[in-house]
């Protein structure tokens, strides 16, 4: 197993915005290509790219979490960042562009510290160690202009959680936050 690779889901979006010739679709996947890259290096850049309200949805993991307003989304990201779990690997299968927002379906991997899961109920793993967990995942991101600015009104996302795995890695196949910070494009 290699280390997961977090600017693979920019470089994905990237070929899919340069695909689409309509200006707001291009403007919803380089907001949503931003967004990714602000959430796995912990850049609170993240909260420019969502309305002054967003509301996230989740089915299948995270219990079915629903959370209403920034406040509540700031502490969802804040959480993240801290228990460093932010780093995340997108294989995107499908993704395709509408004038309601952005639909994807692909694979899902997050990294994350053994800790962590032992803090959320998983007492059998290693706290010592990372865990590379894998899932299924259907996305849907909404979008409204607001001022001339095509920003996030959240986030509907479809986990197979049935499917879903977790592997202990290696220690020399965990990606630090600096080398993931060092692999991002400038732009």
């Amino acid at each position: 197993m290699a280390k997961i690779q977090p600017v693979k889901g920019w470089h994905q979006y990237t070929r899919f915005m340069n695909s689409f010739e309509d200006k707001k679709h291009k403007a919803m996947l380089d907001n949503m290509r931003h967004h990714l890259q602000y959430e796995c290096l912990q850049d609170p850049e993240i909260f420019k790219t969502l309305v002054p309200d967003p509301e996230y949805r989740f089915y299948g993991g995270f219990n079915n979490a629903v959370i209403h307003g920034m406040d509540g989304v700031k502490e969802f990201y804040y959480s993240l960042w801290d228990s460093n779990s932010s780093l995340v690997e997108l294989d995107i299968h499908h993704c395709s562009a509408g004038d309601w927002g952005i639909a994807c379906d692909g694979e899902w991997y997050q990294q994350v510290p053994g800790k962590t899961l032992v803090a959320q109920g998983q007492e059998t793993l290693n706290p010592d160690a990372h865990y590379l967990s894998h899932a299924h995942l259907s996305w849907f991101f909404p979008f409204k202009d607001i001022n001339g600015s095509v920003l996030l009104e959240g986030e509907i996302c479809y986990m197979d959680e049935a499917g879903s795995s977790l592997k202990e890695l290696d220690k020399s196949d965990v990606l630090s936050l600096e080398e993931a910070k060092s692999s991002w494009p400038s732009s």
